[in-house]
């Protein structure tokens, strides 16, 4: 994995410098290291963020499927409602399979579902939790 596409990755999934430090049991400067391409991205590092990765993009592609059948059953909403958590403690309140990750990589999971619904035909907003 390159340098760039550590970073882009890393952002795609909604971590900070320091949030993949602390996944990756790293100093920050670590991680700035390798997406300045002065350090190697060690290859457990890049399947962690690989991982991360897809399991937004199931993540994501599930709620749809889940809207989609929705729909089918029950009609199809004006607009389906995603919800955005404040912070990270209001995250994993309610979503405990997401314990240790920022509420921004839940973010980056809605963004990611908001889009694909967009592009299926389905209205849908984002609203505070």
């Amino acid at each position: 994995m390159t340098s760039a596409e550590l970073k882009t990755l890393r952002e795609a999934c909604g971590l900070s410098q320091r949030h993949l430090s602390d996944m990756a049991a790293v100093n920050e400067r670590t991680v700035r290291y390798w997406e300045s391409g002065k350090s190697t991205v060690p290859e457990d590092v890049e399947a962690l963020v690989a991982q991360l990765d897809e399991t937004l993009e199931t993540a994501a592609l599930a709620a749809l499927t889940q809207a989609r059948t929705l729909a089918q059953t029950h009609g199809a909403p004006e607009v389906i409602t995603l919800f955005r958590y404040a912070d990270d403690a209001a995250l994993w309140a309610q979503r405990p399979d997401m314990k240790g990750l920022p509420a921004t990589c839940h973010a980056a999971l809605l963004a990611r579902a908001r889009r694909l619904m967009l592009a299926s035909g389905l209205a849908v907003e984002i609203q505070w939790a």
